[in-house]
């Protein structure tokens, strides 16, 4: 049973957690006043911070002032209202882990004997994991301005010694028990992926899976990499193909990032990656529309004043062409256009991958003119890998449908797919995407290539 802590024992914890929230919360800010410094922008260090600055001793049994001055009560409550006991247990740690993490110490790899640096360190984050028990064992009966709900949060934190601490610290590492993350608001959450399909499941594309595959290869080696630049119209492949490649190597770990990171908050996730040389991170931007953004940080930190730290690739995709300065700081894949050579190409490798060493090219016909006929009938919204790969998984759970397929494919005639739907097709989708002048400049440089 811990002991009820005495006014001298919490004044020694509080003055403790104190001097670690300085230490590991606050920097120099502008001017003599300290700033917190926050990893992430849901406000959970600057309210612990307070709390800790506000919970004096003699302010525990005073009634709360009168105004609108806030007292510790009014900290806590708001704490265990946002984020509740069990929350704010798992907020406590992951917290601890960044401040350790952003002064150069990792919980999890700590050596035998630390420097006395590091256990200065340890000892701070041990005195703020401490205080949320002492505070809760000074709080008298009488304070009924503490919610139970405070109360309950407070307590849901045991006290521990400095390795306890360390050990409990590491548990919050944010990429602990994971492979892919989303960064949002400061703070990296596990991503719940879709079924993604395995590297050697994509079909067709020789030239774009050998990139990929060389690429993603070379990371994982431990080489620093350029940033992957991918384009393609939609369908093709390139939000599926890129995060199959990062999960394929189990040292990678996959950052899922919005668009709008590329810009400014993208010095600050660089440098969170920057801190964590234990790991290899893969951090994709996907449905990049180029032209809506201010490519001035991401020009800044790749190729320019900064560069990337070793443990971190860039990939970003979008259905748009980067512009050349852009590309000049990576390393550009382009999927060429789905037509119907592409079409057969992918057929006849899934063929192949189900056992068909060597296929009939009849067969290859016959299955990709049935597609192009389904997407005729309406069944298939767009001529693309992705739809295709939805028709081609017909077979594999279909039996009959793979015999009847082998046996018309040895009759008199066997239909091809129609080029043309897919050149109408393509066009239309460009001009769409592109507009009209991307169109007429299109047909004449294939003038010009006939002259």
């Amino acid at each position: 049973m811990t002991r009820k802590a005495g006014k001298t024992d919490y004044a020694a914890q509080r003055n403790a957690a104190l001097a670690g929230c300085r230490g590991l919360f606050l920097r120099p800010g502008d001017g003599d006043l300290l700033e917190t410094a926050d990893f992430a922008a849901d406000g959970f260090v600057e309210l612990l911070t307070r709390l800790v600055e506000t919970a004096a001793p003699q302010r525990l049994t005073e009634a709360p002032e009168t105004g609108r001055t806030i007292a510790p009560a009014d900290l806590a409550n708001e704490l265990a209202r946002r984020f509740g006991a069990e929350k704010f247990s798992a907020r406590l740690l992951e917290a601890l882990f960044w401040a350790l993490n952003r002064n150069h110490v990792l919980p999890s790899a700590l050596p035998p004997e630390p420097d006395e640096e590091t256990e200065f360190l340890l000892q701070q984050a041990t005195a703020i994991l401490n205080f949320p028990a002492a505070l809760a064992a000074a709080l008298p009966p009488e304070a009924n301005d503490w919610s139970p709900g405070a109360r309950a949060m407070l307590r849901s934190i045991t006290p521990a010694t400095v390795r306890e601490a360390a050990a409990r610290i590491a548990a919050g590492d944010p990429f602990a028990g994971g492979r892919a993350f989303r960064y949002l608001d400061g703070r990296f959450l596990p991503a719940e992926l879709e079924k993604i399909r395995a590297v050697d499941q994509f079909f067709g594309f020789p030239g774009v899976r050998r990139i990929f595959r060389e690429h993603f290869r070379d990371f994982a080696r431990g080489k620093e990499c350029v940033p992957l630049l991918i384009s393609s119209l939609p369908g093709h492949g390139k939000t599926q193909l890129t995060i199959a490649h990062a999960l394929a190597h189990e040292n990678l770990t996959l950052i899922l990032a919005a668009a709008e990171m590329l810009e400014r908050p993208l010095e600050a996730l660089i440098e969170a990656l920057r801190q964590r040389p234990d790991r290899r991170f893969v951090v994709f931007f996907d449905d990049i529309n180029p032209d809506s953004l201010d490519w001035y940080t991401f020009r800044t930190n790749v190729g320019g004043t900064f560069s990337p730290p070793g443990n971190v690739l860039l990939a970003i995709a979008g259905n748009y062409e980067f512009p050349a300065e852009i590309l000049s700081r990576g390393r550009s894949v382009a999927f060429p256009t789905f037509d119907d050579v592409r079409c057969q190409e992918m057929v006849e490798d899934f063929l192949k991958m189900n056992g068909i060493r060597h296929p009939n090219p009849n067969l290859i016909s016959l299955v990709a003119a049935e597609y192009t006929e389904e997407f005729g009938q309406k069944r298939y919204t767009e001529l693309s890998p992705r739809t295709l790969m939805r028709h081609l998984a017909l077979y594999e759970h279909d039996q009959r449908r793979r015999r009847d397929a082998i046996q018309f494919s040895c009759g008199p005639m066997v239909t091809k797919p129609d080029a043309q739907l897919f050149y109408e097709f393509n066009i239309r989708l460009m001009r769409k995407l592109y507009g009209n002048e991307y169109i007429e400049n299109l047909l004449k440089e294939k003038l010009r290539a006939m002259e």
